[in-house]
């Protein structure tokens, strides 16, 4: 029986540095990423290998996009992960679309702000490392016209040749701090049209 999953470029969503990613053809809930340049399989192993951390620790995915499991496609291996969607079907816009336009920030502001605080709330809870957080791999999705969530969907993980902040609590925190603060950070500097930015980050952090 082939269990090759056929890819097609109508099911093309976006890409990252190292993958794209792809409808799953078969399950509107979830989409497929497969690597297509060179460095993309060790960037892959490492998220891939925290992810079964994180699963074995039985954490609660607030924060992140569930993963589950690895594909055969003819594209070449992909991993399958969910895929976010709004309550109308929708498929979720990155958080860096709300920042860029002034307009969708103010309509967004509350909830942005809530999603920010919660989003880190979940990320300290359950201790999830990232390498980075960049607004370009948070989606905003809407779950109803008044309640909205953010959800990473990439650069999860640790780089460290010994990861003790994926064992020690104390460590862990610390390197969340310190990782949210320079994404708050970036978060005015990537976006200085918008003056709106520098109110919201103050009310996130107060």
């Amino acid at each position: 029986m082939n269990t090759t999953i056929t890819l097609s470029e109508k099911d093309y969503i976006s890409k990252g540095l190292h993958r794209k990613c792809y409808h799953h053809p078969e399950d509107s809930n979830k989409c497929i990423k497969v690597n297509y340049n060179e460095g993309a399989e060790e960037e892959t192993n490492r998220e891939i290998a925290y992810y079964k951390h994180l699963i074995k620790r039985n954490v609660s995915f607030d924060a992140l996009a569930k993963y589950y499991g690895p594909v055969s496609t003819n594209y070449g291996n992909g991993h399958i992960f969910e895929l976010i969607r709004d309550y109308n079907g929708e498929t979720a816009i990155p958080l860096e679309k709300y920042f860029a336009n002034n307009s969708l920030t103010e309509k967004y502001f509350d909830q942005l702000v809530t999603g920010l605080k919660e989003l880190k709330s979940a990320l300290l809870k359950d201790r999830i490392i990232t390498m980075t957080i960049k607004s370009k791999n948070i989606l905003f999705q809407h779950l109803s016209e008044t309640k909205s969530r953010l959800i990473i969907i990439d650069n999860i993980g640790n780089s460290t040749f010994i990861p003790i902040a994926n064992y020690i609590p104390y460590f862990a925190k610390s390197k969340i701090e310190r990782t949210w603060q320079r994404f708050l950070n970036s978060i005015v500097k990537e976006n200085s049209n918008n003056p709106l930015l520098i109110r919201l980050i103050s009310v996130v952090n107060h």
